[in-house]
């Protein structure tokens, strides 16, 4: 058979029409290839966001940083709705035991600031409502904070019920203290029956029973005889009087002194006073005032 140029023409047309086709073929499976490398990229940038974000949550989980919260929050707004559920809702959870903590810091500050049962009461009430895991070494920070402050407070109730027995061993003491014995002077003393001497009873110490001058001529009187009725040395009438029984002498201006005494030895007496119960009640201020010294003591004045 013999070609002629319209068989040349049809032949050359299915060759270009057999071309186009290999082409675009080749084209189809080149785009299909591409875009599942796309694909596989952004899935494996995908992948990276989702475990940065659980990555985060774990951290903040750790309970050792607040800001920890905001950056997981942040890593998880970057995944689609449906990867978000869950992990917020475990960011949630360390969000609110941080406020849990702040709430508890407080209260325990005040504690330490007040120091006193209520606030003790407050604070540990609060510390007790940190009960998630991931709360328990804050937790044991809180409580070792207020455990301090509870002790300082027991410590000082101890001090204070040990400071009132002592002062009521010492006003016992007070109220039973027995002066010793003086020979050489008649001294007040503290009735057996334990009346202290701030109460002002005292035994009187006699008086010197006033005199009169003699009277011109040298005649010497004699001096006038102490009451029988009260049982004191004190001269009659406050005065004698003279031979020719018109001149009073007045008798002479009494002093007392108090005194403290510690095993025996007086450590400290004062004069000048105006009367027996003001000298004793400066003798038993005293003795008050300087509790401090040890052994038996006792006060009163003379």
């Amino acid at each position: 058979m013999k070609f002629t140029k319209k068989h040349w023409i049809i032949a050359a047309i299915a060759c270009l029409i057999l071309a186009g086709g290999s082409a675009g073929l080749v084209a189809h499976h080149q785009a299909q290839v591409k875009a599942e490398k796309t694909a596989q990229e952004a899935k494996r940038t995908y992948d990276k966001l989702v475990a940065s974000a659980k990555e985060a949550t774990e951290k903040a989980e750790s309970f050792k940083a607040e800001t920890d919260v905001k950056t997981a929050q942040a890593a998880i707004e970057k995944l689609d709705k449906k990867d978000q559920k869950a992990l917020n809702t475990r960011v949630e959870k360390v969000r609110k035991n941080w406020a849990f903590f702040h709430q508890a810091d407080k209260a325990v500050s005040a504690a330490e600031k007040a120091k006193t049962d209520q606030a003790i009461k407050t604070a540990q009430d609060v510390v007790n409502t940190l009960k998630d895991a991931m709360t328990k070494s804050k937790k044991a920070e809180l409580q070792k904070r207020l455990d301090k402050v509870k002790a300082e407070i027991k410590s000082k109730k101890a001090k204070e019920e040990a400071k009132a027995k002592t002062q009521a061993a010492q006003e016992q003491a007070d109220s039973s203290a027995q002066p010793a014995n003086n020979t050489q002077t008649a001294q007040a003393e503290t009735p057996s029956s334990g009346t202290s001497p701030e109460n002002g009873q005292y035994s009187q110490a006699p008086a010197t029973p006033s005199y009169t001058a003699p009277a011109t001529g040298g005649g010497a009187v004699a001096p006038a005889q102490p009451s029988a009725n009260t049982g004191n040395s004190e001269p009659n009438n406050g005065a004698s009087s003279n031979a020719s029984g018109g001149n009073l002498t007045p008798p002479a201006a009494q002093s007392f002194t108090g005194w403290v005494r510690r095993n025996g030895a007086v450590i400290w007496s004062q004069g000048g006073f105006s009367s027996l119960a003001e000298a004793g009640r400066a003798a038993a201020q005293w003795a008050n005032a300087h509790m401090d010294f040890d052994g038996e003591w006792s006060s009163g004045a003379y």
